[in-house]
């Protein structure tokens, strides 16, 4: 006898139900192993995922993080102002403050220019454990730099050691902060940053304390502590918004055929010129006219708070502006205040308005440099953008700072301020004309 057809599909549809439940819970098993993963940050997803929205709900807590991070990641190169005045007075006496100042010039460079290498970091261990690796490497730094004694030891442990460390937690926390918010991005960028100048109302005071009580080697071991802490804990709560894939090179040599690229790495360049010669020479210019000593390095702490005042409001602006006009226009404020007020300055509240002034504007391309690198560049390439942008701030460490130092020793026999004055003043005038040729260059692009 034929079989009835109908029964036949009947009985292999009945059949088919066990497969389909079967297939349906490994999918949810996949779909939540993904979801593990996730959450433990491999960057390596698929690129189209939309996940969270942004700037909202957990885009605040990143915030939070990468402004813990960024007090300890750039400030504490304030509290090494500290251990500076300790090694010339105390520690190293009788050793040239040419050899003695490569410690802090290292550090700085090592931290902005070893971001570099944080995009092939990054792609194998995911935003978290990068910045929890440059936490422990800044960590032994600092450790490694309380048993040094000395000058090639230091330059060694606080130098290169912490300031690699360092690097990573900054390229990261720019990059994840960008990540996660678009229509604030400016703001956000501004608030993190920020929390450089907050570190040195925070941090100065503490290693002060520290070093006068129990020494510098208990100073360096406070300091590590608190960085590990802090940013190790501020690193926890770091990953990517959306899944994407970054690049193992260290660094991409498409980006520096762009003109885009160039503009932006060549105003850092310049703007960092004319940023460095104030905060370096202004003090001790106050003391040349006659200023206490105290006072004038007191008078740090208030030039700090202008300058978180001018990242926020740099940053808040350019959710209503366009980045590179509001660059525009505290570039050439900060130009202006440099030649029209210290530049003439005769007395000390001369000099005062200058500082104030100078505070609430110089450091707008601190937090717009990323902005204006996240605004044009895909996700996948904000990190080797913004390390090539700090390669170029960090070289004017190596080569810039101890040129116009030259300068001041040979031509100002390190009493008259007027030529680094003018090279300060004139730094900033040539970043506005790079500005401007980078809003061509942007507005031809798209």
């Amino acid at each position: 006898m034929n079989a009835d057809p109908t029964k036949l599909i009947k009985t292999n549809s009945h059949n088919s139900i066990p497969s389909l439940k079967n297939l349906s819970k490994t999918s949810e098993q996949k779909i939540e192993l993904n979801e593990t993963i996730d959450d433990v940050d491999k960057s390596k997803t698929n690129p189209s995922e939309e996940g969270p929205p942004p700037d909202k709900g957990y885009a605040w807590v990143i915030l939070g993080a990468t402004f813990i991070n960024f007090i300890f990641g750039f400030g504490t190169f304030n509290a090494f102002g500290v251990f500076q005045t300790y090694y010339l007075e105390v520690l190293f006496v009788d050793v040239p403050a040419e050899q003695i100042v490569w410690t802090g010039t290292l550090c700085v460079f090592f931290t902005l220019a070893g971001g570099l290498t944080a995009g092939p970091i990054i792609s194998k261990l995911g935003f978290r454990y990068t910045s929890i690796l440059g936490s422990c490497i800044a960590f032994v730094g600092l450790i490694l730099a309380s048993f040094s004694t000395k000058v090639w030891q230091l330059a060694l442990t606080q130098g290169v050691i912490f300031g690699y460390g360092c690097s990573l937690i900054v390229n990261v926390n720019v990059t994840v902060t960008a990540l996660w918010f678009e229509k604030h991005r400016g703001l956000a960028l501004g608030v993190a940053v920020s929390g450089g100048g907050v570190g040195a109302l925070v941090l100065v005071p503490v290693v002060t304390k520290m070093t006068a009580l129990s020494g510098i080697a208990w100073g360096f071991r406070t300091l590590g502590m608190l960085y590990f802490v802090c940013t190790f804990a501020g690193g926890m709560f770091l990953k990517p918004r959306t899944g994407f894939a970054l690049t193992n090179k260290i660094l991409d040599f498409k980006l520096i055929k762009d003109p885009i690229t160039i503009l932006i790495c060549m105003i850092g360049f310049t703007f960092q010129i004319g940023f460095t010669i104030p905060v370096l020479y202004f003090p001790a210019s106050l003391v040349g006219m006659g200023v206490s000593t105290n006072l004038s390095t007191n008078l740090i702490m208030l030039f700090c708070s202008c300058s978180v005042v001018c990242r926020i409001a740099a940053g808040y602006l350019a959710r209503r502006f366009k980045p590179v006009d509001i660059a525009i226009i505290f570039q050439s404020i900060s130009a202006i205040s440099i030649l029209g007020i210290w530049y003439t300055s005769k007395s000390f509240g001369h000099s005062l308005a200058f500082y104030i002034v100078f505070g609430f504007f110089s450091a707008s391309y601190i937090p717009l440099g990323p902005v204006i690198i996240s605004n044009h560049y895909k996700k996948e390439r904000i990190s080797q953008a913004n390390g090539l942008l700090n390669l170029f701030v960090g070289l004017e460490t190596l080569v810039g700072a101890p040129s116009v130092g030259a300068v001041f020793q040979k031509y100002g026999k390190r009493t008259d301020y007027s030529q680094i004055i003018v090279i300060g003043g004139v730094s900033y005038l040539i970043s506005v004309a790079f500005i401007i040729a980078l809003k061509y260059y942007t507005r031809k692009s798209n």
